[in-house]
């Protein structure tokens, strides 16, 4: 991430407590006030967003800032676009054609719904699962909701 970044993310939900904790990172003190300075202020940048999260964890350093939010980029729950900001991404479905470039589906499929009826054949989740998808970079992270 760049000083010059702008990001913004979504409200601190349960859902993105529970996909943190997953991954594997409890919920501390300096995590939550970042999260939540995340989720109200303008900040431009991860320097920006450090000096106002010190003003009530004055022993915070960068680096926790920068692991955060690369953690938070990891799981789905924000997706860096430079010069656009932060913002959770549902990947959809383009073109589907073949080889020549003759178009093989004139309607609009669901894209989740596609990759769900994949993973229900493959027989990785049942026909009882939702899912739901994100895009961080250039990765689809999927989550099944059971």
């Amino acid at each position: 991430m760049q000083d010059n970044d702008k990001f913004t993310v979504a409200s601190l939900t349960d859902e993105t407590l529970r996909k943190l904790e997953a991954s594997g990172l409890r919920m501390t003190v300096q995590r939550r006030h970042i999260i939540e300075i995340l989720t109200s202020s303008n900040c431009t940048s991860p320097k920006e967003l450090w000096y106002e999260a010190k003003q009530y964890v004055p022993d915070l350093g960068i680096a926790t800032v920068y692991r955060l939010i690369n953690r938070l980029e990891q799981i789905g729950v924000l997706s860096k676009n430079r010069n656009i900001g932060m913002q959770p991404v549902t990947p959809v479905l383009g073109v589907l054609s073949d080889v020549h470039g003759k178009i093989l589906q004139s309607e609009s499929l669901n894209l989740n719904e596609l990759v769900r009826m994949g993973l229900i054949a493959k027989g990785i989740i049942g026909h009882n699962n939702q899912i739901s998808m994100t895009l961080v970079g250039d990765k689809i992270n999927i989550t099944v909701i059971k």
